[in-house]
C-alpha cells in the first residue's frame, strides 16, 4: 500500500512537470521573497537576513532527487562564475531528513555554494510543487523568476535573468 502511494505522487509529479516543461520559468513577478525557517547543517537556525542586500538564486532541492542532483555542477559554476559580483547561490534542501544524513551528501557531492535545511511545512507557502524548484531573488528581496524543473537550458535563463539584475535599473523595470 505505501508503494502504491509513493508510486502515485511520483507519477502525480511527473505529471505536472511535463505538463509545465523543463525549467519551465514562471513570468516575473514582485512579491516579495518569504522569511524562511532554515537551519545550517549543524542543526542551528539560519539567519537569512545575512543573505539581504544580494541577488539570491535559491534552490529548493532534496537528495532522492535526481534532476536535483544532476544540476548540482551547473549551480557550481553559478556560484563560480558570479562570486564577488554580488550574487549568492543558496541550495534549501527539502525532504531529505536530519541535517547530519545531508551533510555527507554534500561533501561527497563537492557543493561549493551554502547549503542549508528547510522547513517542509513552508512548501505550500512558496508555492512549490516540485523539485528542483529554483527562485531568482532581486537585491530587494522580491521574487524575479521561478524555474520548476531542470534540464538543458536552464542554467543559460538563469545566467540571462542574473546578468538583468546586475545591469542595473530597478527590479520594478526589468519585470515588466
Amino acid at each position: 500500500m505505501k508503494r502504491q502511494l509513493i508510486r502515485a505522487v511520483i507519477l502525480a509529479t511527473l505529471a505536472l512537470l511535463l505538463a509545465i516543461g523543463p525549467a519551465s520559468a514562471q513570468k516575473p513577478g514582485l512579491k516579495p521573497m518569504l522569511e524562511l525557517k532554515l537551519q545550517d547543517l549543524n542543526g542551528k537556525p539560519f539567519d537569512g537576513s545575512l543573505l539581504k542586500g544580494k541577488i539570491l538564486v535559491v534552490d529548493f532541492w532534496a537528495v532522492w532527487c535526481g534532476p536535483c542532483v544532476a544540476e548540482i555542477p551547473e549551480l557550481n559554476q553559478l556560484q563560480k562564475e558570479y562570486a564577488g559580483k554580488g550574487v549568492e547561490v543558496v541550495g534549501v534542501t527539502m525532504a531529505s531528513g536530519e541535517p547530519a544524513e545531508v551533510k555527507p551528501f554534500v561533501g561527497k557531492h563537492d557543493m561549493k555554494y551554502p547549503v542549508v535545511m528547510g522547513d517542509d511545512d513552508q512548501t505550500y507557502d512558496l508555492g512549490l510543487v516540485g523539485y528542483p524548484t529554483t527562485i531568482l531573488v532581486t537585491k530587494d528581496w522580491k521574487i524575479f523568476q521561478t524555474y520548476v524543473g531542470g534540464g538543458p537550458g536552464k542554467l543559460k535563463r538563469l545566467q540571462a535573468d542574473i546578468d538583468k539584475l546586475l545591469s542595473g535599473g530597478s527590479s520594478e523595470a526589468m519585470a515588466r
